[in-house]
């Protein structure tokens, strides 16, 4: 059966064009999995935190997952599974499992799907002209209200505004359609815009 983290369609083929990071690790190249790291970590926990509101969980499901992927890659797939790895849905997809397992364990109720909240309403926010502090607070305030989302729509936030991913490869990270995907992404550009305008807030960030 095909893994549905594989596959060799061109838009998921490794992002840089000089070095494939998964095959290079397969390969045990010197420094490959530190430059993968490097690439990686950072998007990596803030994508956890969005989904934990935890600085500390956050930081240990991503060290978990990396160290999994390292396995993974080093021992366990072969070079021709390695060189046709989407290997950015695939990290991600294994922070978000981690992650989601992380919350059941500490029994933490799960919120309402998107689906719940449709009324009809869609639409991104656009972002205004301002200073640099009243940006800085306007950046603060929407940080504070993602994180009183429900869990689904903070992760298609991050995913699609933050870590800037194609509707596919979120579709790839959490599972489902691309045209399901893009409702729900804008389901909770709604869920975002109302909980602004309940801070006050008519104007989108």
């Amino acid at each position: 059966m095909k893994n549905s983290w594989t596959g060799g369609e061109a838009a998921f083929a490794m992002e840089s064009a000089e070095e494939n990071l998964a095959l290079s690790v397969c390969r045990r190249v010197p420094g490959a999995f530190e430059r993968l790291i490097e690439q990686f970590e950072s998007p990596l926990l803030r994508y956890a935190q969005g989904i934990l509101q935890n600085p500390q969980d956050a930081q240990e499901v991503v060290q978990d997952a990396l160290m999994r992927a390292h396995r993974a890659l080093s021992r366990r797939y072969d070079e021709s599974r390695c060189a046709s790895l989407a290997l950015r849905p695939w990290l991600f997809r294994a922070v978000r499992n981690l992650c989601l397992n992380q919350r059941r364990s500490k029994s933490r109720s799960l919120e309402r799907p998107l689906e719940a909240f449709e009324d009809g309403r869609m639409g991104p926010f656009v972002n205004p002209a301002g200073t640099e502090i009243e940006r800085r607070e306007e950046v603060e305030l929407l940080r504070r209200t993602i994180a009183l989302l429900p869990i689904e729509a903070r992760e298609l936030i991050v995913l699609r505004f933050l870590e800037e991913m194609s509707y596919a490869e979120i579709a790839r990270t959490v599972g489902g359609t691309e045209a399901a995907i893009r409702g729900k992404v804008f389901r909770s550009l709604r869920l975002l815009r109302d909980a602004l305008e309940k801070k006050g807030v008519n104007h989108a960030l």
